[in-house]
């Protein structure tokens, strides 16, 4: 990867819209470079092309932040479970004094609660939790760096 294929990725990421002819203007490289690199790019860098929404103009005012402790040989188990919920959005294994980090949205607190009861804890495998809820988004990435 070289900087003009950075170059188009940034260029996707600002507009995921943006036209071939649009894209080489900003870039300043011909329209079929772009399109062969742009082909080459969705086989291995690019998954795929989507949207971001804003979660308050769905109702989804509650983000939390959880943290949660597994029983070792269930952990597998654990981090699947919690991949099918439908509120949450980002599952991450990792090091330290606990196993799992979640995302999970709600609409309310009510909700949340009822989330954190009937489907988090009762996942097989979860052995403790602590939830954190989000006061305020200051930064959002969807992304790594470039």
């Amino acid at each position: 990867m070289d900087d003009i294929d950075l170059e188009i990725i940034r260029s996707l990421v600002r507009n995921s819209r943006i036209t071939l002819s649009q894209m080489s203007k900003e870039i300043a490289v011909p329209d079929a470079t772009i399109s062969n690199r742009l082909k080459k790019l969705e086989k291995k860098v690019i998954k795929q092309y989507t949207l971001i929404v804003d979660p308050d103009e769905l109702g989804l005012t509650v983000t939390a932040i959880i943290i949660i402790q597994t029983e070792s040989e269930k952990h597998e188990n654990v981090k699947n479970e919690l991949s099918k919920l439908q509120e949450v959005s980002e599952v991450y294994s990792v090091s330290g004094e606990y196993d799992i980090l979640i995302k999970v949205w709600a609409h309310s607190i009510e909700e949340l609660n009822g989330i954190m009861n009937s489907k988090v804890r009762s996942v097989e495998g979860v052995e403790d939790l602590t939830e954190m809820i989000v006061m305020e988004r200051v930064k959002e990435g969807v992304i790594p760096p470039l």
